[in-house]
């Protein structure tokens, strides 16, 4: 969601959006308490819990992703992030978009990526790259990610294998004006939600045949579009979706379709997510939003639900490591070339280890050792990187 496009929408549902207004409920749905947590922190498209005391945000207006603990502090994590869309935490590293700009949208601009970076050294790099305005980001359950695409058409929901991430599946569900996305805790459904139409639908996709599509719910209403933004779910399966030009939290029962706002009064909300770690209460939930905020809403007494799933640990993903030469001559100082590499894609910032001496791999993958063999032997070399499994290669010294 951006607020340029949709200006006019939030104009219109000034009266239900208005700060303080009261939260709204249907039938027997009672309104959460909401407290706001930290503000004046720019625009705000997305948050995370990072399980280890922060809330990782994506501050759009500052060109990064920030880091807020619960007493309203912030500080950085990645710089110079051109429009940061969707944040996901996996063990230790945080996956998040870029390039999730309305302008890139609509003039169809491939210059998004998903990009990484490990959350214990702070070692960024991308993982793919040619995505076009990626917004939503969700893992499926065999580790592959998907992105979604709020404005413009011809990629739909596109799907980034995890066993070769520079391969992106455009149109993996044939869908446009796609936001939020949420994995149901059966692994068999994908929700998602749109922004621009009047009847602003959730859908769900079977992760297993996804031309599978089924309507869930129409939360439009009133002439007037809600502008569904980010959404999450809990363990059993109950949606909570932001509703960015109406200014609500939205509760949904995709089995029954039933729905409810349990949040009124919010400017903009644009994602919502339950709490993980210390100080962030995993029966609550988080709203970031266009005005610089996240609020915290807290369940009624005694109608807590039960917590969204942890995120699943990064499926870590094996180091394939090349010589050449493989084979040398002892009592010569011989220079062998490395290649690491991560399925068809070069990896860069591998350190290769050979022969007590190290070199880092470049953007092509390689890297070069020079070193003297001083008999016949097979001698081995290693390659890491955290988050990866490592590999080794040998090379043969002959007389």
């Amino acid at each position: 969601m951006h607020r340029r496009l949709f200006s006019l929408a939030a104009a219109a549902t000034a009266l239900l959006a208005a700060p303080g207004a009261a939260a709204a409920a249907e039938g027997d749905c009672t309104p959460w308490t909401m407290r706001t947590v930290a503000s004046g922190l720019g625009s705000l498209e997305n948050l995370e819990p990072d399980g280890r005391g922060g809330m990782l945000i994506s501050a759009s207006s500052r060109r990064a992703v920030e880091r807020l603990t619960p007493d309203g502090k912030t500080s950085g994590v990645v710089s110079d992030v051109e429009a940061p869309g969707g944040l996901r935490v996996r063990g230790a590293t945080l996956f998040f978009n870029t390039g999730d700009s309305s302008q890139s949208g609509a003039l169809g601009r491939n210059d998004g990526t998903l990009d990484t970076v490990n959350l214990d050294t702070g070692v960024r790099s991308t993982y793919a790259r040619g995505l076009t305005m990626p917004n939503g980001l969700v893992f499926l359950p065999n580790g592959d990610a998907v992105v979604s695409r709020s404005v413009g058409t011809g990629t739909g929901l596109t799907r980034v294998p995890v066993a070769d991430p520079s391969q992106p599946q455009f149109r993996w569900a044939d869908l446009d004006d796609t936001n939020g996305l949420a994995v149901d805790p059966t692994g068999t459904w994908l929700y998602v939600d749109e922004t621009f139409t009047l009847e602003s639908t959730v859908r769900r996709i079977r992760i297993a045949d996804p031309r599978t599509i089924e309507v869930v719910a129409r939360l439009g209403g009133g002439g007037v579009p809600k502008g569904l933004d980010d959404l999450t779910i809990d363990a059993a399966g109950i949606l909570y979706i932001t509703a960015n030009g109406a200014g609500e939290v939205i509760r949904l029962d995709p089995a029954t379709g039933a729905s409810c706002v349990i949040a009124a009064g919010l400017r903009n909300p644009s994602a919502v997510k339950f709490g993980r770690g210390p100080g962030w209460p995993e029966a609550n939930l988080y709203v970031s939003g266009f005005d610089g905020a996240v609020r915290e809403l807290t369940p009624p007494a005694g109608s807590a639900p039960p917590p969204g799933p942890s995120p699943p640990p990064a499926r870590a993903r094996r180091i394939r490591l090349s010589a050449s030469p493989r084979r040398v001559r002892t009592g010569r100082r011989t220079c062998v070339r490395f290649h690491a590499r991560v399925g068809r894609r070069p990896l860069e910032g591998a350190t290769v280890s050979f022969r007590q001496r190290t070199a880092a791999s470049d953007a092509r993958g390689r890297a070069r050792i020079c070193a003297r063999f001083p008999r016949p032997d097979r001698y081995g070399a290693v390659a890491r990187k955290a988050g990866l499994h490592r590999d080794k290669t040998i090379v043969r010294a002959v007389r």
